[in-house]
């Protein structure tokens, strides 16, 4: 991984680059660039013999390099030294602001921007709508000192996708910036992209290692296969198939093959509710109306194991590290509300660390158990998924037998988790880590670009 040093302006009206002198001389490197610029200019050592590497402001201004950077790393490839790196953080609706550009999601970012910058990087948010493709410049915000600060600053050598919907994702502008970036400027972009989820399922279902991980789950096709299924396990679960934070989830149970059915779900006001019904013909035609059942899924109901007589499951984040390795970033119980089908805390859900819910000992097995879950699936799904993965949110349950399933994978994994006091270390390590990646794959690409996509 790349070695940062500390950076000084040199008060000099030519284009000169210090270097620290243990990096030994470098005749052939002619350009310094940063970002997407580069420029003709005098690399040579640091004549004070430090570690630090020194700029002239001709070189400032013509690489655009922002003021007050603190540190930077050095790449070399042929005759270049790249200073940086310098890492985009590609979202949607930026404003103008020196306290909140990105609204609520102000605070997520400036907390992601920090642990950039303490890493030795440059990193900035970015829109499509802030690039500029003649110039080859884009309208960076950068967080420094407690304030936001809007500047023109060259292409990233890398993307980090934190596009926060499917809609911000389908823009003509967002399109475009992926698209040309990527193909046209070479530039790596990772973590596209929503998951659909009957999509990863049907991919992961291809590979036998994966497949002791899913219930039995289908796109729904007729009422009789949904009863067909409801029959064989019990109990299923009716869920949207691009849905989020366990909004329009229905679980049907039936007592026997044939026999009627009950349903659970979370009506609008925000409260529990169990109706029965003659038959599912019934159930489905009150419960989803006009709109029937198109794009639902069928998922097999996991009995859960239980604490406090209440079901719990699991959120696990993976994330890829500085040296393009999958780890487990964060691992959370969540524990349902009384009378609730999930265990999402908007319906009233509790999240706990695993040694609040089982106690230190039983907390280490069923860890183990997660990450190797989360491990093993990590790597199945980087192998089937388009683009460059490095980061998935999976929520996982264990059955009173100790069997792990699998109930969903996220891309870009909500962070609700972290609100609770014993995740605050996780949370740094789930910002931390997609830097740390950042940073290889921008090193990556420039001594060996060949290898990103492969």
């Amino acid at each position: 991984m790349a070695k940062f040093y500390p950076v000084e302006t040199l008060d000099h009206d030519k284009p000169i680059v210090y270097y620290p002198p243990r990096l030994g001389p470098l005749p052939a490197v002619r350009k310094a660039a940063f970002g997407s610029a580069s420029m003709d200019a005098a690399i040579l050592p640091h004549p004070e013999e430090n570690d630090s590497i020194g700029i002239s402001k001709t070189v400032l201004e013509g690489l655009h390099i922002p003021e007050g950077v603190a540190k930077f790393g050095i790449f070399l490839n042929e005759d270049t030294l790249f200073l940086g790196p310098l890492i985009g953080i590609f979202t949607s609706n930026l404003i103008d602001s020196s306290t909140q550009p990105a609204g609520e999601r102000t605070n997520s970012f400036s907390k992601l921007l920090d642990t950039c910058g303490a890493s030795g990087a440059s990193g900035f948010l970015f829109t499509g709508q802030g690039i500029d493709w003649e110039k080859n410049l884009v309208k960076g915000y950068f967080f420094s000192g407690g304030s936001w600060e809007s500047r023109l600053v060259p292409f990233p050598n890398v993307v980090y996708d934190r596009l926060p919907t499917r809609k911000s994702e389908s823009r003509p502008e967002s399109k475009l910036a992926k698209e040309r970036l990527q193909k046209d400027y070479l530039i790596p972009w990772f973590n596209p992209g929503f998951f659909n989820k009957l999509d990863i399922f049907e991919r992961l279902k291809e590979n036998r290692h994966a497949e002791k991980y899913l219930p039995e789950t289908h796109l729904f096709t007729s009422v009789t296969e949904t009863r067909r299924l409801l029959d064989k396990h019990g109990s299923i679960y009716l869920k949207p198939i691009h849905g989020t934070l366990g909004i329009g989830i229905r679980q049907v149970i039936a007592e026997f093959p044939g026999s009627t059915c009950y349903c659970r779900f979370r009506d609008q006001t925000g409260s529990n509710k169990l109706l029965k019904f003659n038959s599912l013909h019934a159930l489905t035609s009150k419960m989803f109306g006009k709109r029937g059942l198109k794009n639902i899924l069928i998922q097999q109901r996991i009995l859960l194991l239980k604490v406090g007589g209440r079901p719990v499951d699991f959120r696990v984040h993976t994330n890829k590290d500085g040296k393009g390795k999958w780890q487990v970033s964060a691992i959370a119980g969540k524990q349902a509300g009384f009378g609730s089908i999930t265990t999402h805390v908007r319906n009233g859900g509790d999240v706990h660390t695993l040694k609040e819910l089982f106690g230190e000992k039983d907390a280490v097995k069923y860890e183990r158990k997660l990450s190797e879950a989360a491990l093993e699936l990590s790597e199945i799904l980087e192998e089937r998924l388009e683009g460059i993965s490095a980061e998935f949110g999976f929520d996982f349950g264990i059955d009173r037998d100790g069997i792990v399933w699998l109930f969903e994978v996220n891309s870009k994994p909500g962070r609700s988790i972290f609100h609770h006091r014993g995740m605050r270390k996780y949370e740094y390590l789930t910002r931390k880590l997609p830097i740390d990646y950042a940073i290889h794959l921008a090193e990556k690409s420039v001594k060996a670009p060949e290898e990103i996509y492969h």
